[in-house]
């Protein structure tokens, strides 16, 4: 008993792996969420928090708070979280109208986790008029198509032996979606033959294929037809005549090709036509808004463009701009010549300054010199006297002057006579004749 139940367990486990493993397709189940429930609030105009949901660039750049997405995890992306967050929770997206189901969640975690795929130059829009979170119009009924004739499965079994993919877009419907771009480059004109014999095609992928205007008229007699994929092909503009009988058609891809505005004449018919994509095509912005005035709720995607640089906006300039510009310059020149002024002044005392300073410092330089010139002079000056008197510069025998030989003389005598006089015995006292 117990190995049954591990044995069932493990069979569930195989089963839930394998879903898993199925790939998301974006274009048919994470685009209609993102378009309905998120592009009101992060669309190219203003988004909140600067995150745009609109374009895979804008997606993996994030928001304010940084990135919001980690591709191959969805359990650390923010969007994640906040789609799965309680209504009540600040973090919750969509932040109005109704959350998204279970199944919504599901499939962006899946989404998340197996890389975010992401068609090349593929713009996302809101549903004209929607409020957030609500559908612009009711949506139709699944339509269940027409029943499957022995002729419709002979041609998809031949479209499998051209390794194109064909496939029932739900069980509840006969309608199928025929994928010839794993084919890609190998796919022929003369391939889309079998196409005639599928009542029941209603989405048609010729993407990046050899697919020629040839080609195209396989696709007359197409009548449930509502999406079409001829990006990156060899079609031309007179290749879209073949498409004015789809008048279910709802979505074109002519993204990469040669299309013009001529080729959008051939499109005006198609009243049901709600999105035209011609990125990287000769399409301009005049003829896409004659287009739209034809079919007044058809949004023409010209693709994401980078604002230009800042030098690609310089204008030539006027025949009387230089000479304005030589004004200004010299008026400007004046200016600083006059600001400038006041320094030079400056700098002009105080060259003066430094000038008087120097002829002073030389003047009392020179002062000194004459100072030191006249002592100089003055030391001179007794030796010139001196060099005047020859007599005494060369002293001779001295001659004797009788008074002033004799006077030293004299001199000698008189202090002679003191010594006389000191030699002498002191004089004995008178005596007094003793009294008897």
């Amino acid at each position: 008993m117990n190995t049954r139940i591990v044995a069932a367990a493990v069979s569930a486990s195989l089963l839930l792996g394998g879903a898993a493993l199925a790939d998301v397709d974006f274009a048919k189940e994470i685009q209609p969420i993102i378009e309905k429930s998120c592009l009101k609030c992060h669309g190219p105009e203003k988004p909140k928090a600067d995150l745009r949901l609109d374009i895979k660039e804008g997606l993996l750049k994030g928001s304010k708070g940084g990135p919001v997405v980690v591709a191959g995890k969805a359990d650390e992306s923010t969007l994640y979280d906040a789609i799965t967050a309680p209504k009540d929770d600040p973090s919750h997206m969509p932040a109005e109208g109704e959350p998204l189901t279970q199944a919504q969640t599901d499939l962006i975690r899946d989404w998340i986790n197996q890389g975010l795929k992401w068609p090349d130059a593929l713009v996302l829009h809101p549903p004209a008029g929607a409020e957030p979170g609500k559908p612009a119009v009711a949506e139709p009924p699944t339509d269940p198509g027409v029943p499957i004739s022995d002729a419709e499965k002979a041609a998809v079994a031949k479209l499998q032996d051209l390794h194109a993919l064909a496939q029932r877009l739900a069980q509840n419907t006969n309608l199928l979606r025929v994928d010839f771009s794993l084919q890609a480059r190998e796919a022929k004109d003369d391939d889309l033959a079998a196409l005639a014999n599928i009542p029941n095609l209603t989405e048609l992928d010729l993407g990046n294929t050899n697919i020629t205007d040839a080609g195209l008229a396989q696709l007359k007699n197409l009548p449930q037809l509502t999406r079409l994929k001829l990006h990156k092909t060899k079609i031309t503009d007179a290749g879209l005549e073949n498409l004015k009988g789809l008048q279910k058609l709802t979505s074109l891809n002519l993204y990469g090709t040669e299309i013009s505005d001529a080729g959008l004449e051939h499109l005006k018919d198609l009243k049901n036509l709600r999105k035209l994509y011609v990125w990287q095509t000769k399409v301009t912005e005049e003829g896409a808004k004659k287009l739209t005035a034809a079919i007044p709720e058809l949004v023409v995607d010209r693709g994401y463009e980078l604002p230009p640089p800042e030098a690609a906006k310089t204008e030539p300039a006027k025949p009387d701009e230089p000479k304005k510009d030589d004004a200004a310059k010299k008026d400007a020149a004046k200016k600083d010549e006059t600001k400038k002024e006041p320094a030079k002044k400056d700098d002009a005392k105080k060259e003066d300054a430094k000038k008087d300073e120097t002829k002073k410092d030389d003047a009392k330089k020179d002062d000194a010199k004459k100072d030191d010139a006249k002592k100089d002079e003055t030391k001179k000056e007794p030796a010139k006297q001196d060099a005047a008197k020859p007599d005494e510069a060369k002293p001779g025998p001295e001659k004797k002057d009788p008074a002033k030989h004799d006077a030293p003389k004299k001199d000698e005598a008189k202090k002679e006579e003191p010594k006389k006089d000191a030699a002498k015995p002191d004089a004995p006292k008178e005596q007094q004749p003793e009294k008897k």
